[in-house]
């Protein structure tokens, strides 16, 4: 029997989880991309109104299936069709936004009782020159909603970048996540 294993990208319209989901897929991605009718069509021209879908073949160890889901609250039920089995999250942030924080803001709103409870990294995407002011004002973001998770900057288009992202997740499987020690932590923080 193959096993089947899920990770879930999560965040603001435009911060590249669907090109995380692109980069990796085996098969070709399911994306429920629309036109964007609002003040988005600024930024892009289509949007996430659900979910993204896509496959990593794990060769003996089965697969690794990838869901990407919007960071706005409408969109907050669709964790619940995806939390079955999942083993980590990675929270993407468009760097080169203006409007990053009030993403991320939004996002770990929407989606903190869930990630507290998952491995999860939090990838500074679109700007390799995503500063240090940047990173840790999302990591200051992270502690004020009692969550702990390493954060990195990717390119998502970069399938080495997203490999990386992927082994901070196993690690700390492998280390054992415990949610208590992530909230502990905070405590102090």
């Amino acid at each position: 029997m193959t096993r089947t294993h899920k990770i879930v990208f999560i965040g603001e319209p435009g911060a590249g989880k669907t090109t995380c989901i692109a980069a990796l897929s085996h098969v070709p991605p399911v994306s429920t991309d629309v036109a964007c009718t609002d003040e988005l069509a600024e930024r892009k021209a289509t949007t996430t109104v659900a979910l993204d879908y896509g496959e990593l073949h794990l060769g003996d160890q089965g697969r690794l299936l990838l869901y990407g889901l919007p960071g706005q609250s409408r969109f907050r039920f669709m964790f619940d069709v995806v939390r079955e089995g999942l083993l980590g999250a990675v929270v993407l942030v468009d760097a080169s936004s203006a409007t990053a924080m009030d993403g991320l803001a939004e996002t770990l709103d929407t989606y903190a009782s869930e990630l507290g409870q998952l491995p999860c990294v939090l990838a500074l995407n679109k700007d390799a020159r995503a500063g240090e002011d940047l990173r840790q004002a999302c990591l200051d973001l992270l502690r004020r909603h009692g969550l702990v998770a390493p954060a990195i900057v990717v390119d998502a288009r970069r399938r080495e970048d997203i490999i990386r992202m992927f082994d901070l997740l196993f690690m700390q499987l492998e280390l054992g996540f415990d949610d208590t020690e992530a909230r502990e932590a905070n405590a102090w923080a």
